[in-house]
């Protein structure tokens, strides 16, 4: 196919006087504009338009068809996603004279994305922490029951998730996020999530050592918030059903560490919330909970295929009345490991495969036994919209 394709695009490569003989890279591949240099279009003998740019350093012009090429090399539409060009005059005599090559390339394309040979545009590049989305996932069971005797489907949703940087910050906002196990059933979801996090100039301690050459070492102290409204778990358990609202929660954060563009994080969060819980021996109540974590969320590469998180978080809900054998007093702790990676793309569209390792163990559901379960799930997840990450 390849090389039909080049053999159709010699044929048609006619660009303003005469006929240009089509050459390739040394390589034999085929080279692509810059998407951040100017290009010009040029129409050849039969009125063809083509799109050129030129490099004086290199003495080399790259030139493309205006429009898509089907599989036989001829024009089928109008490119997508292509710039402008403005119809400049293109002496090419004059410059090849000049020692300026012509060379076969892929018309630009805009940051994010790139083009086949055929001038197709698709995107390469995703932006996770922007999309809408939601999956499927075959999940052992948790702590509901025995965590070793059965097996179950979920499905999971976000309806909106994006961040954005502004200045020294970033801002991060998630809609109606949550999961549900199918059987035996079991739900969490989220109204909103809001948290932001912030890189400050000034350090909280200059730290000098005179050990060698003296050097100054700045510590800062990046401080952010975290917050959540409208939480609602629903479990059942051998001894009813249970639900607990997580009205509200603020927390302030502390970033370990930080990436360049703020979008990966290392950080400590703690703070407060006001829930009520409704199970079927103690009714409702309602707790005032003390909330500690240790996050990690990270792009690992720049076009954003790989995301890894973890999460390991620890509540204490203090009730304001005694439930008999949970006191006052109950606990819940949490940790979470997932691996989340772009396996292709349907309509621009990214599908990811997430793999997740977990552990939870609590006592303020009655019915669920005390005691760490693990769980260890593997999801496909479409998400919606994902645009390209923004530029370093």
């Amino acid at each position: 196919m390849m090389r039909n394709l080049r053999r159709s695009l010699a044929a048609l490569a006619v660009i303003s006087i005469g006929s240009l003989a089509p050459a390739w890279a040394d390589d034999g591949s085929v080279p692509m504009m810059d998407r951040d240099k100017p290009v010009q279009c040029a129409r050849d003998t039969k009125g063809l338009v083509w799109r050129v740019q030129c490099r004086d350093d290199t003495k080399t012009c790259l030139y493309a068809a205006n429009d898509e090429l089907d599989s036989e090399g001829g024009r089928a539409k109008p490119l997508e996603r292509a710039r402008d060009c403005a119809f400049d005059p293109l002496d090419r005599p004059k410059l090849e004279a000049a020692g300026y090559k012509f060379v076969a390339a892929r018309a630009d394309a805009p940051w994010g994305w790139t083009r086949d040979e055929r001038g197709r545009v698709f995107q390469v590049n995703f932006d996770l922490h922007k999309r809408i989305y939601f999956g499927a996932a075959y999940t052992p069971q948790k702590i509901l029951e025995s965590p070793f005797d059965s097996k179950r489907t979920s499905i999971d949703f976000g309806l909106f998730a994006y961040d954005f940087r502004t200045d020294r910050s970033r801002h991060r906002l998630k809609l109606v996020e949550g999961v549900v196990h199918l059987e035996p059933f079991s739900a969490e979801v989220t109204v909103a999530h809001y948290d932001v996090s912030h890189r400050f100039i000034d350090p909280l301690l200059r730290i000098t050592t005179f050990f060698g050459e003296p050097s100054r070492h700045d510590l800062h102290l990046n401080l952010g918030m975290w917050s959540e409204v409208g939480g609602l778990e629903l479990h059942r358990t051998p001894r009813g059903n249970a639900q607990l609202w997580k009205h509200a929660a603020a927390q302030i954060t502390l970033d370990l560490w930080q990436s360049a563009n703020l979008d990966s994080f290392l950080r400590l969060r703690t703070g407060l919330g006001l829930e009520g819980q409704h199970d079927e021996e103690n009714g409702y109540h309602s707790a005032l909970t003390a909330t500690s974590a240790l996050e990690l969320d990270m792009v690992v590469d720049d076009a954003g295929f790989h995301n890894v998180r973890f999460e390991l978080v620890h509540e204490l809900p203090r009730y304001f009345v005694d439930l008999g054998e949970t006191g006052k007093l109950a606990q819940r702790l949490k940790a979470k490991l997932q691996y989340e990676a772009i396996v292709l793309a349907i309509n621009d569209q990214p599908l990811s495969l997430k793999i997740a390792a977990g552990g939870e163990k609590r006592d303020d559901i009655p019915g669920v036994p005390n005691k760490w379960a693990f769980v260890l799930d593997a999801r496909l997840r479409f998400s919606l919209w994902a645009p390209p990450r923004a530029r370093s």
